[in-house]
């Protein structure tokens, strides 16, 4: 899981989504930002689907898409075309993540209005209406408050499109539960709050997978994992313990472990019914960590 807009050019974007395919991993996601989430500014912010686009030229087999798109930048039936258009040139390797929205200053500085929560719930729910019979080759005939399609299926040839949905709240679950085959977050919530999860997004009748994605540190040294998480501190401008940090980390659900017990503790997260995992790069440079995960990962 990249994330390009805290620094990063389309060549060094396309250099990891062709190291992520020679390595063996199964997705290659990328935020969908119009702005520096982390409050800098000057930093290169390559758009979301121009560089989808070049991943699915340059790659072969890793599946690739947005973690996530918010439906408020893009009208609905569009974005459904675009997903489309790029499933197909890639064989059917496209997965498409949508969400509501959440960093207002990206929307305010493009021009785009940032309603509050509610509309823009409101807002997912009438782009998931459209988004989703598209994406199954469909026609829709859809006439909402926000958003309105009158548009043919497209040619399945590739087969249908893989839909997430990210966030958190049991309004986005339920969305997951009636439009989505993936529920992603980022925060591991509780047994007992996952559970439940699980209970609605088993009550459409569909099978829907459970995703996370966030951070992680795996090293092979204790000296070397608290190195590795100053470093993301710093990045972060956090100013506290290292091993507080490294506490909040581990609380919220990161796997933050040396490579031998790496894969143990990830099965932990597996047996609490988590079926994928995105692992967030926040240092495009750290090829070390890339390749020690890959090797990892192989041997579980």
């Amino acid at each position: 899981m990249l994330e390009p807009q805290l620094g990063m050019s389309v060549s060094e974007l396309l250099g990891l989504a062709k190291a992520a395919e020679r390595l063996g991993f199964g997705y290659l996601c990328r935020s969908d930002h119009l702005a520096d989430t982390g409050g800098r500014k000057g930093r290169e912010s390559p758009e979301c689907w121009v560089t989808l686009g070049a991943v699915a030229a340059l790659t072969r087999s890793i599946k690739f898409g947005p973690l996530v798109s918010p439906v408020g930048f893009r009208n609905p039936a569009v974005l459904a075309s675009m997903a489309w258009a790029l499933h197909s040139f890639s064989s059917g390797r496209l997965q498409l993540g949508v969400g509501a929205g959440w960093y207002e200053k990206e929307y305010l500085s493009y021009g785009i209005p940032f309603p509050p929560f509610k509309v823009r719930d409101e807002q997912l729910g009438e782009a998931l209406q459209i988004i989703r019979p598209a994406a199954q080759g469909r026609r829709v005939d859809f006439h909402g408050k926000y958003f309105s399609a009158q548009m043919e299926g497209h040619p399945r040839s590739a087969g249908r499109i893989h839909m997430v949905i990210g966030g958190g709240g049991r309004h986005i679950i339920q969305k997951a539960a009636l439009y989505a085959d993936e529920w992603n977050f980022t925060e591991l919530p509780s047994q007992e709050d996952l559970k439940q999860a699980k209970a609605v997004l088993s009550s459409s009748g569909r099978d829907v997978e459970v995703s996370q994605m966030g951070s992680f540190i795996i090293a092979e040294s204790e000296a070397q994992l608290k190195q590795k998480a100053r470093a993301m501190m710093r990045n972060a401008g956090i100013d506290t313990d290292v091993e507080l940090y490294i506490k909040e980390l581990r609380r919220k659900g990161r796997v933050v472990e040396l490579a031998k017990r790496f894969g143990g503790q990830l099965s932990k997260h597996i047996e609490a019914g988590i079926d994928k995992f995105y692992f967030q790069v926040l240092d495009k440079n750290d090829a070390e960590s890339i390749n020690l995960l890959a090797s990892v990962l192989k041997e579980l």
